[in-house]
């Protein structure tokens, strides 16, 4: 990754510099302690962006016993959130605040058939329900804490969005994309095109207001209903708040 960035920053239109450190989704234990990495570093974290991913496959549990998309796609950045929102809080001002931008997926809308007495699916495991429960989670999380941080005025303003079909290893489990790789190409967005609405809703001045936000495109979008459903949201912040131990979200 950090060749990759050294590669573009040798543009003399470019500026600034990158560090690389782990961080694994599927452990909580990871998640705090690359939080803990970046906290020591005692410097502004304007903002987060929540876009690591994987998608269908076996079944499996984490370390901690979470189904593996939902911990990946989800929980991992539910935890990592928490852990720096102090710190975005700090960096932040009303008039340009700091943002956590959590990247989800059209197909979020598999999701509406979520079970919330068995997110971690042991009683019957859809590789695709995985995945759209993972991504409807997102959406949720997303509006919640949207919703919490308006009422106590922080400076932190959280969107979420899908990026496209996006070309990338990402598709590694689905059969018809390896076969059909040079359609699929055709088909699908680069890389670089898909990565264009995260630097929107990263940067875009224009975003910044009360309203909550899921884009498309760079434009606001449509999410399904069972997602805007205020229910549905509360229900899924406090059994994720009871999965990861977290008493008060934000706080330590």
């Amino acid at each position: 990754v950090k060749k990759k960035f050294d590669e573009i920053f040798n543009d003399d239109s470019v500026v600034g510099s990158v560090e690389v450190y782990h961080l694994d989704l599927m452990s909580l234990a990871s998640v705090r302690s690359f939080a803990h990495t970046v906290i020591s570093l005692d410097c502004p974290v304007h903002v987060l962006i929540n876009n690591a991913g994987i998608m269908f496959g076996g079944r499996k549990e984490t370390e901690d016993g979470f189904e593996s998309q939902l911990a990946t796609n989800y929980l991992g950045h539910f935890l990592l959130s928490h852990l720096l929102l102090p710190l975005l809080e700090r960096t932040g001002q009303a008039d340009t605040p700091a943002r956590i931008v959590n990247v989800s997926s059209v197909a979020h809308y598999c999701g509406s058939w979520m079970d919330f007495s068995d997110l971690h699916l042991r009683k019957l495991y859809s590789p695709e329900q995985a995945y759209g429960n993972s991504k409807a989670a997102q959406i949720m999380f997303t509006s919640h804490l949207s919703t919490m941080l308006q009422s106590s005025q922080a400076p932190v303003q959280v969107v979420s969005l899908h990026p496209g079909v996006v070309y990338t290893d990402l598709y590694t489990n689905v059969t018809w994309v390896k076969i059909f790789s040079l359609i699929a190409k055709l088909l699908m967005k680069t890389a670089k095109q898909g990565g264009d609405t995260l630097v929107h809703a990263a940067l875009d001045p224009d975003l910044v207001g009360g309203r909550q936000v899921y884009l498309e495109n760079c434009r606001q979008g449509r999410n399904s209903s069972f997602t805007t459903r205020v229910e549905n949201q509360a229900k899924l912040w406090g059994l994720t708040c009871s999965l990861l131990g977290i008493q008060q979200f934000g706080t330590s």
